[in-house]
């Protein structure tokens, strides 16, 4: 596989919209295990990090490598 050479020292937008879903997802789950407890289920919502980091960095498109 050839060698990518990244331009800048800057985060892809895949990369930087992924660790943002990241941090939503951990910060919607503190809210709701401390405001709505009976619909809080750790199970799910560990389910819930790696498929919304996905879905984002699926969805985000990035600039074209020159």
């Amino acid at each position: 596989m050839a060698t990518v050479t990244q331009p800048t020292i800057r985060p892809t937008n895949k990369l930087t919209a992924a660790t943002i879903a990241a941090a939503a997802v951990s910060v919607s789950g503190v809210v709701v295990r401390n405001l709505w407890p009976s619909w809080y289920d750790a199970e799910t919502w560990a389910t819930l990090l790696p498929v919304a980091v996905f879905a984002v960095g699926y969805l985000v498109r990035d600039e074209a490598n020159r």
